[in-house]
């Protein structure tokens, strides 16, 4: 390990680990990471993630990145209240804003902003936002394949497009104080080129949102497969996995059965066959020390 790492600290806090239908009482999947102690990094902003920071301590104006996978609503629904909260505290800090290209009926990530606060858009109260915002708002697009997105002397990021349905997804890398992190998303893992991407990170967040039941069937086209979560992260030499975006049903209606909640030790267990380093579990508000 260098210096640098053992001088700084980088740490992953769950800020939600379920999906839609929220089984077991689970958030929105949403992640914060904080670099020697500041909260300066989120990934993508569920309807209940706005509470989930403010759970944690995090203040109006400490973001200063928010990166968006993809436009599905558990990743995105919570911008009015999130930024609306910004705007009442007087946020003066300026924000970069990362998200996904247009594609198929998705807009890309400052078009879907107009939508939500532009004068004829959802929000019309808050078009401030989009014609004279208080704060400084850089909207990057992130664009296909692994491209640099935002760097300076502490911090790089990535992006790699990965499947998961009509919606364009994104994962994301982050390399900073000397220690590497991958939000794979949600995606197939089935991509034999996402390894390279993701090679030798400290800690990879994978989505498991299905058990094994899927394979076969049309779910498996959108979302990972356990035994292949496990196979890509041990092919890129991934040393800590956290498992999350957990997802139950309330009953077995409508494929219930098929959700990773239902069969959770099984489905950990498929991932385990094929990935012997070390595997967590997430829950909401875990903290995990990224390269420590």
């Amino acid at each position: 390990m260098s210096t640098q790492s053992r001088n700084h600290h980088v740490e992953l806090q769950i800020l939600g680990s379920g999906g839609p239908m929220h089984g077991g009482g689970r958030g929105s999947a949403a992640y914060l990471l904080r670099f020697d102690g500041i909260p300066r990094l989120v990934v993508d902003m569920g309807g209940d993630t706005p509470h989930a920071l403010a759970r944690v301590g995090v203040r109006p104006g400490e973001v200063q990145i928010l990166l968006v996978s993809h436009l599905h609503p558990d990743h995105v629904s919570g911008f009015p209240d999130y930024f609306w909260g910004e705007l009442t505290a007087g946020r003066s800090a300026a924000l970069q804003l990362i998200g996904p290209p247009a594609g198929n009926d998705f807009p890309d990530i400052e078009t879907f902003w107009k939508k939500l606060f532009g004068t004829a858009g959802a929000y019309p109260c808050m078009s401030a936002l989009v014609s004279n915002p208080s704060f400084p708002i850089h909207f990057i697009t992130a664009s296909t394949g692994d491209v640099s997105l935002a760097a300076d002397e502490q911090l790089t990021i990535s992006s790699y497009s990965v499947e998961h349905g009509q919606a364009p997804t994104r994962a994301f890398r982050i390399d900073s104080l000397g220690c590497s992190i991958v939000f794979a998303g949600d995606q197939t893992m089935r991509d034999p080129a996402f390894s390279s991407f993701a090679k030798g990170a400290d800690l990879m967040v994978a989505h498991l949102i299905a058990n094994g039941g899927i394979a076969g069937k049309p779910l498996s086209d959108v979302v990972a497969l356990p035994e292949d979560i496990g196979r890509a992260a041990n092919k890129a030499h991934i040393k800590h996995l956290v498992l999350s975006h957990l997802m139950g049903a309330p009953n077995d209606d409508n494929g219930g059965n098929q959700w990773s909640l239902a069969a959770l030790d099984d489905a950990v267990a498929d991932v385990r066959r094929q990935f012997p380093n070390r595997i967590s579990v997430a829950e909401d508000l875990d903290r995990f020390s990224v390269g420590g």
